[in-house]
């Protein structure tokens, strides 16, 4: 019996090319208090996602132009069934009509409630509540 290794080259990390980042976008104090009211009302039931591209939550077959649109909507908060993982709720940041309706059109389509925070507006818990009833 011939047994044969393939080692893979070894990736040099050189000091000053990798750096940490000190403030990763999701660690934003005004994020990090969503994300932590969010776990609130969901009392353990729900689990929240946050910066997810919907390519990651629609999948798409033989439609290369789609998936490209699909890549660059990004979606800002996803609450998902902790036991089923079934989507229960997704809340977006205010976009531009024509991505917003593109949104709308597919949430609707699937029958996942969506909510579309304004900017700069403080979020509704009554309304998230009630979504996450629904």
């Amino acid at each position: 019996m011939t047994c044969i290794k393939f080692f893979k080259k070894e990736i040099d990390l050189t000091e000053g090319q990798v750096s940490i980042i000190k403030k990763p976008k999701f660690c934003n104090k005004q994020v990090l208090n969503y994300i932590h009211d969010l776990n609130g009302l969901s009392s353990g039931k729900y689990d929240v996602l946050y910066g997810l591209k919907m390519d990651d939550l629609v999948e798409v077959q033989d439609n290369d132009e789609l998936k490209s649109v699909l890549h660059d909507c990004t979606i800002d908060y996803v609450v998902i069934d902790h036991d089923s993982a079934e989507i229960k709720l997704v809340i977006t940041k205010e976009q531009d009509q024509e991505k917003a309706s593109f949104l709308n059109n597919v949430f609707t389509k699937f029958n996942i409630n969506h909510i579309q925070l304004r900017k700069d507006s403080p979020y509704d818990l009554a309304e998230i509540r009630t979504a996450l009833a629904a």
